[in-house]
């Protein structure tokens, strides 16, 4: 890691960007010069890992534990693996769906991941000529830096890998509150899997306890896009 990505991860710890820094010091002289020199030699910012609540900004693949002024928040991380470098992150955007209001049954395996699910339920769809509403939005999702086709419908497991820091997930979510006309935060709502039951259920999942039960697929549910890092 180049001195450059050591001042990035370091300046995200005190909520700032290297571009804050270097102009508090150069223009202003609000950033010490020893900060700075402790900033660029940081050996340990490389140890720093990302933490489930965190914000993560899609236009330069950045993430911070405070919110950034000027910044555009994307999404929040949702569930980080043991390395913490690679994860789940989920769209702070919810919608109230149907999984398929004609009751598109889908052959899923059974241990494939949301993006493959997605995948699998959209080309189903358009072979059967039939609807899949929540699959279809989380393709379609292109809101707050977030591309179309970025997102996927999350499997029931990894849905549950999320929602057990969901105590994390809304305390950051909070801090948007007023900043987006969307309720960002729904409480004891079921969201959709992608993880189909049986032909006319699928499953959803709590974000209050990530219990999961199935639900007729023509049901109205929260919908929550997911994302990788």
């Amino acid at each position: 890691m180049n001195k450059l990505e050591n001042l990035r991860l370091a300046a995200a710890n005190f909520g700032l960007s290297p571009e804050d820094v270097v102009k508090g010091w150069y223009q202003n002289q609000h950033v010490r010069r020893e900060f700075l020199q402790e900033l660029l030699n940081n050996t340990d910012a490389e140890a720093e890992k990302i933490k489930p609540g965190m914000f993560y900004y899609a236009g330069d693949r950045s993430f911070s534990s405070g919110l950034i002024a000027g910044k555009q928040v994307s999404a929040i991380v949702g569930w980080v693996d043991e390395s913490g470098k690679h994860g789940l992150l989920l769209g702070i955007r919810t919608v109230k769906l149907s999984w398929s209001s004609s009751f598109l049954e889908v052959n899923l395996p059974e241990n494939a991941d949301g993006r493959e699910n997605t995948r699998l339920i959209l080309e189903t769809a358009r072979k059967q000529n039939k609807k899949a509403e929540a699959a279809e939005w989380c393709v379609a999702y292109d809101f707050d830096g977030i591309c179309a086709g970025e997102a996927f419908l999350a499997s029931r497991d990894e849905l549950r890998k999320i929602f057990r820091n969901a105590s994390l997930i809304h305390d950051a979510l909070v801090k948007l509150e007023g900043k987006l006309e969307t309720k960002l935060w729904v409480g004891q709502n079921w969201c959709w899997s992608s993880s189909g039951d049986t032909g006319r259920f699928a499953w959803v999942v709590s974000p209050a306890d990530a219990y999961a039960y199935d639900s007729d697929k023509n049901s109205a549910h929260h919908v929550r896009c997911v994302l990788t890092f």
